[in-house]
């Protein structure tokens, strides 16, 4: 396969000479073909000229005071229509690409918009976009900002502000980290609680790098508080370890909204819970915003909206 460079060097075709040539073919004169092209006649004069010096050969023939083309631009001719036809394909192409929503939009997340936010979205952008589909990596947030920045998604929904600059991101929907307990423990009873009727109780938390954990952690060491703990890596272990008697769990309300909405768990009222943070939407500053993307986004402020 002849390389790009190699064909620059061989045949440096301009494409102002490819146009102007068949200007003059179609209209049959230089006058004519500068006026169809917005050109001076001088202008269309040298194009002819650089064109046919650059070929090695006469394009024209003057005949009876018209102009003709000749056989070796007869040949030309024809090949010049499908070099126009290709750049046009090439360039639709191009445009189409940044304006058509098409493709795979690959989309990273923490656990809680992954599991409980996420999908209702992606199920809607793919029956806005037919051409498109999603895809999803779960991971805590620190993983996820992580493979942004290795360009391995292409938007990020995290559980807390990127540190950095090379982040844009703002905040899309309002969480709630909660206290909760299996519908039958004795504390899921009781209307109001003070942060002491925890003493004795085993917390139930995700793992190290969750935010979740994170934010439970700090108001227990606001508090002065050192239960005993139990830790699991996901938050339906979370639940069922709760709804088992297992202790006092502590996820998104997201999380625990059908369980709740059963029976099956409580949400225990504690002094200073529930915690609320924002959840952000983030992608990397330098990346390039496809049609995918931006169609994504404004769906994502659309609902954010209301």
């Amino acid at each position: 396969m002849t390389s790009i460079k190699l064909l620059d060097k061989d045949l440096p075709l301009k494409l102002d000479w490819v146009r102007t040539f068949l200007a003059v073919a179609d209209t049959g004169g230089f006058t004519k073909a500068a006026k169809s092209i917005h050109l001076s006649q001088p202008a269309v004069s040298t194009h002819i000229k650089e064109l046919e010096a650059n070929l090695g050969t006469r394009l024209f023939e003057h005949l009876g005071g018209r102009i003709r083309l000749s056989r070796a631009g007869e040949a030309a001719a024809r090949e010049a229509r499908k070099v126009l036809e290709t750049v046009r394909s090439f360039r639709d192409a191009v445009v189409e690409s940044e304006e058509t929503v098409k493709g795979t939009l690959a989309l990273g997340a923490s656990t809680t918009p992954g599991n409980y936010l996420l999908p209702p979205l992606m199920g809607r952008f793919e029956r806005l976009h037919p051409q498109s589909r999603t895809s999803l990596f779960i991971g805590n947030s620190t993983e996820v900002l992580g493979r942004l920045r290795a360009n391995e998604v292409d938007l990020g929904m995290v559980g807390f502000a990127p540190p950095d600059s090379d982040f844009v991101h703002q905040a899309f929907a309002q969480d709630e980290i909660v206290l909760f307990a299996g519908s039958g423990h004795p504390l899921a009873r009781k209307r109001r609680l003070k942060a002491s009727d925890l003493e004795g109780e085993r917390i139930l938390r995700r793992e190290a790098d969750s935010a979740t954990r994170g934010l439970g952690d700090a108001w227990f060491s606001s508090h002065e508080l050192h239960p005993a703990t139990m830790e699991l890596g996901s938050p339906e272990t979370v639940k069922r370890a709760a709804a088992a008697g297992l202790g006092i769990g502590i996820l998104s309300r997201f999380a625990i909204e059908w369980e709740v909405h059963e029976k099956r768990l409580a949400v225990l009222h504690v002094p200073g819970f529930p915690i609320r943070r924002p959840l952000y939407l983030a992608y990397l500053r330098k990346k390039h915003l496809t049609p995918a993307m931006k169609s994504f986004l404004k769906l994502v402020e659309g609902i954010r909206g209301r």
